[in-house]
């Protein structure tokens, strides 16, 4: 007992310490009820046992805010050893993967002890520091389905030491920001603070490149490309090397940085990746860049298709005449919704209203019911959709089978997926969909030896799911080929076949 509470994490140690004694004084779950719905959440996301629980311990509960009835509610802690019943990897593309995972125990990824990068055998065992909700119901307990806290991120990068000039100017800029109010007010600070934050981005890159750093470029602070090439970077830097993980606005931004030799390495999805090559589309201003090329692909971004779980819309053919997101203006995400669409028979104009506010502002809109569906390219489990399946109530419509033929014969950048029951809370069947790949890339003229080291680190040094990468623990060298939309690097090839015929003695 002694041995399984220093695996629970502070934050339920702390509240076993607090609330300890009103818990012996009230009746609440027992360890039976909780190890009973652990035990039906494991048989209902895996019809084919895949766990057995071995061990079971409950070491604590605290209340939870009543639901919108008044319903008393709370959440029980635990600890378990869960015996692996049959070979399984949770990096695999098609599997249930570990954020997935740590969702339906009621941990994090950081609760999860045992989960191997090579896949899991048949009597390993996996500790799980985890949780489950319920919720008082004519004077019953039920299970019920909570939403966890997610893995901190880690913070910005800093800037320090401006020079005399440079303080002056941060003065009057400040002085700016402070005005005195007016009806523009508010307005203008906004401006202020989108231009500080660019500014920030790009000096930051300018001095990292200054001092000779190896750039990795990621995407929006918070987000898995932003904290998986900080990830490299910081890996990078341990072994001597000066590296930087730099935030930035995403895919497209990051191949003009590689384009114009502001970034080494960067992350970006394989159809935007297509786009620079060939010049097209969001690069038909910049014209083609024939420098680039792939070093590997990393994860899947499946396309999520959302509507509320009240409503409706079954199909993706329903959504003809409805209110419908696709995503912010200019993204790659848009032009792959588009082409989602126009595979089932659907064109801008048989929708009733076509919105661009991307996913975070879309699914308030979708919730408030002021727009019947969401289309978002993402990671899965994404999030923004998690708590919403846990707390409100979503669903995720399934691609026909056709349009899913169509879409992976076309140009080759979307491949197709499944999303297994369990990816997202109350998602008790499978969901086929395709997605697009994130890849890591560079430019022809990348050193080979670099090359070879990137990969190195990549898929054999670094513990993605110990720095909290939900997408990072997707990357293996088994799907490191999946959706290459650009040429290889020639380092990389060779690191990839050397890599197969490893794999195959």
């Amino acid at each position: 007992m002694i041995d399984r509470l220093f695996r629970m994490p502070a934050r339920v140690l702390v509240l076993v310490a607090a609330l300890g004694f009103l818990a012996a004084c009230e009746k609440v779950p027992d360890e039976a009820a909780v190890r009973g719905a652990l035990q039906s959440a494991l048989e209902t996301t895996f019809p084919d046992p895949v766990f057995e629980i071995t061990d079971f311990n409950r070491v604590g509960s605290s209340p939870l805010p009543a639901d919108a009835g008044g319903a008393e509610r709370k959440i029980v802690y635990y600890n378990a050893d869960l015996r692996v019943l049959r070979d399984y990897s949770f990096s695999d593309w098609e599997a249930l993967n570990v954020s997935a995972l740590a969702n339906l125990l009621g941990a994090t990824e950081h609760g999860l002890k045992g989960i191997r990068r090579d896949g899991n055998q048949a009597g390993d065992t996996v500790e799980v520091s985890g949780s489950v909700g319920f919720e008082r119901t004519n004077g019953d307990w039920r299970a019920v389905v909570v939403a966890q806290t997610p893995v901190g991120q880690p913070p910005p990068l800093d800037n320090t030491g401006p020079p005399a000039i440079a303080r002056g100017l941060v003065d009057q800029i400040m002085a700016l920001f402070e005005g005195p109010p007016t009806e523009d007010a508010r307005q203008a600070r906004e401006i202020i603070t989108e231009e500080l934050d660019e500014a920030y981005r790009q000096i930051t890159l300018r001095l990292d490149r200054l001092q000779r750093a190896f750039i990795v470029v990621g995407g929006p602070e918070g987000g898995e490309y932003n904290l998986i090439a900080r990830t490299i970077a910081a890996s990078i830097s341990a072994d001597g090397v000066r590296a930087a993980g730099v935030a930035t606005d995403g895919s497209v931004e990051n191949l003009r940085l590689i384009q114009d030799g502001s970034a080494d390495v960067a992350l970006a999805q394989n159809d935007i990746a297509a786009m620079a090559v060939r010049g097209d589309a969001l690069f038909e201003r910049a014209g083609p860049n024939p420098e680039l090329r792939a070093l590997a692909s990393l994860f899947p971004e499946p396309v999520h298709i959302v509507v509320r779980a009240d409503g409706e819309i079954g199909t993706v053919a329903d959504l003809r005449g409805k209110r419908i997101d696709l995503g912010l203006p200019r993204s790659g995400s848009l032009l792959t919704a588009r082409s989602v669409l126009a595979a089932h028979g659907l064109a801008p104009d048989d929708f009733a209203e076509v919105t661009d506010m991307g996913p975070s502002r879309a699914v308030e809109a979708l919730v408030a019911g002021k727009i019947d569906a969401v289309v978002s390219v993402i990671n899965a489990p994404a999030r923004l959709f998690q708590r919403l399946s846990a707390e409100r109530g979503i669903r995720f419509l399934p691609l026909d089978r056709n349009a899913i033929q169509e879409l992976d014969g076309s140009d080759g950048n979307l491949v197709p997926l499944t999303l297994p029951a369990g990816t997202y809370p109350r998602q008790t069947e499978p969901v086929p969909t395709v997605a697009v790949t994130a890849l890591l890339v560079s430019r022809r003229d990348m050193p080979d030896v670099e090359v070879t080291t990137l990969l190195d680190t990549v898929f054999k040094d670094i513990d993605f799911l110990a720095a909290g990468s939900a997408a990072g623990a997707l990357i293996s060298r088994g799907r490191a080929e999946s959706g290459l939309s650009i040429p290889l690097h020639p380092a990389a090839e060779a690191w990839l076949g050397d890599a197969s015929t490893a794999a195959g003695q």
